[in-house]
Parts: C-alpha cells; sequence; structure tokens
C-alpha cells in the first residue's frame, strides 16, 4: 500500500504544470478581471501577479493651464498586498526616488516594472481605471517580465477640491487591484 502511495505522489508530481509555487504571494488569483474594453490587455499576454494596493494619491498645490493654483498629481504611494492581506511589494512614483517620471510597482523580490502610455475609464468618486504598458523592468524576478499592468477595483484617491497653496502637498487615501500581464 506504501509503495502504492508513492507511485500516486510521484505521478502527481510528473504531471504539474510549472509555474509560481502554490500559494507564493501575487499568485494565488490569477483569474483574469472583467475590465472596460478601453482597458483590455492585447491576446497573447498572461496574467501573472495580483496584488491589492492600500495607501496614498499623493497631490501637489501647482499653476494649472491658466496659472491658477490647483491639485494636481504629484505620485502614489501604497504598499502591495497579497490576497491574505501580506506586505509583497511597493508602488510609487518615480520623482519620488530620482528615476524617471511615471507609477513603479515593485516586488519583494527586488523585480520592478515601470507603467507607461496610461489608458483610463472614469470611476464615480474614486480614480480612474487603468490599463497602462511597461516603459521598463528591471530585477529576474515577477515583475520582470511585465508588459502590461491594469488597475481596477479603485476606490478614493480623488484630487482634493477647492483652492490650494502653491507648493503645498497633501495626501489622499485609496485602495486598488493591480493586475500583471507578461507575454508569454
Amino acid at each position: 500500500m506504501r509503495a502504492r502511495s508513492m507511485a500516486l505522489v510521484l505521478f502527481a508530481i510528473g504531471c504539474a504544470k510549472p509555474g509560481p509555487a502554490p500559494g507564493a504571494p501575487g499568485t494565488a488569483d490569477l483569474v483574469a478581471p472583467t475590465a472596460p474594453a478601453e482597458l483590455a490587455v492585447p491576446e497573447g499576454n498572461k496574467l501573472t501577479f495580483v496584488a491589492a494596493a492600500k495607501g496614498v494619491q499623493i497631490y501637489e498645490c501647482a499653476a494649472d493651464a491658466a496659472g491658477a493654483p490647483a491639485w494636481k498629481l504629484h505620485a502614489p504611494r501604497a504598499e502591495l498586498l497579497d490576497a491574505a492581506g501580506a506586505p509583497i511589494g511597493s508602488h510609487y512614483g518615480g520623482v519620488d526616488k530620482g528615476l524617471p517620471p511615471g507609477p513603479y510597482w515593485e516586488a519583494k523580490d527586488g523585480s520592478r516594472v515601470h507603467g507607461a502610455k496610461p489608458a483610463n475609464v472614469p470611476n464615480a468618486g474614486s480614480i480612474p481605471l487603468l490599463r497602462l504598458e511597461a516603459a521598463d523592468t528591471s530585477g529576474t524576478g515577477v515583475l520582470a517580465k511585465v508588459a502590461f499592468i491594469q488597475r481596477l477595483e479603485t476606490t478614493g484617491g480623488v484630487a482634493p477640491e477647492g483652492a490650494c497653496e502653491a507648493g503645498k502637498q497633501t495626501e489622499v487615501e485609496y485602495t486598488a487591484k493591480y493586475y500583471f500581464y507578461s507575454k508569454p
């Protein structure tokens, strides 16, 4: 009986598909989400990483097109979390890290993706839903081969309304879910 059990275990191991280790951070929920058509990821890209985000959108008071002071997005700052709520990375703006402008996501394994070319869809009362293309990546971990990022399920994060004082910053809490897609 014991030899038969061992044979079944070895058979099961041999049939397993290669990929992230079961339960690896950010890989527990790999079901592609439903998203507006404007945010669709091109065919041939595979969902490889999912992370919830909890943090802030940082706004800075700067002159608008008419020269009046207005709140403008400075950068995000958020913690990336797995399905159990454990930290698995961070999200930030390049402007705050001496990097080229734009949003960055960095996993605990050191891999990083820099987003560009945003497509967005309004989300009433919250920051817009987004799809971004990877401008560049670094490292060898989970984010190293990302080609597209979707920001969905957003809550909060909207710029304050009303007057502001030039040079001042404010932080507005937000949450979102990020979906990372890699080319096969």
